[in-house]
């Protein structure tokens, strides 16, 4: 299969990524560890992304496949944290994780890790 998302067009979806990661837990009003944790997520993937060699960075220090690797563990370390942080409680959080991690399983998914700036 032919990843469409190049590295231009992931670059942008992490920064939306960190926005969604900030505004729903809030526009969602959610509490506690369904709010605290894609901050955090958000915040490190931002990071990531500021810093990856890519057209949007505003330092160019890891390398665009290195960023991928990184982002390989995020799927399921984000799916571990939110089942043990008991984040599920709240019944509008379950659907935002869902859609959080299916979004970012896909667009890992359609990568391709291997494309030039």
């Amino acid at each position: 299969m032919k990843q469409p998302i190049k590295v231009r067009g992931h670059s942008l979806i992490d920064y939306g990524f960190l926005a969604v990661a900030i505004a729903g837990p809030i526009a969602l009003g959610l509490k506690g560890a369904a709010r605290a944790l894609p901050f955090a997520f958000g915040a490190t993937q931002g990071a990531l992304n500021a810093t990856t060699d890519q057209p949007y960075a505003a330092k160019r220090l890891v390398p665009f496949r290195l960023h991928g690797r990184a982002e390989s563990l995020a799927v399921p370390s984000y799916a571990l944290a939110i089942a043990t942080s008991g984040a599920l409680h709240q019944p509008r959080a379950k659907a935002f994780f869902a859609a959080h991690l299916l979004t970012l399983a896909t667009v890992y998914t359609l990568t391709d890790w291997n494309a030039d700036n």
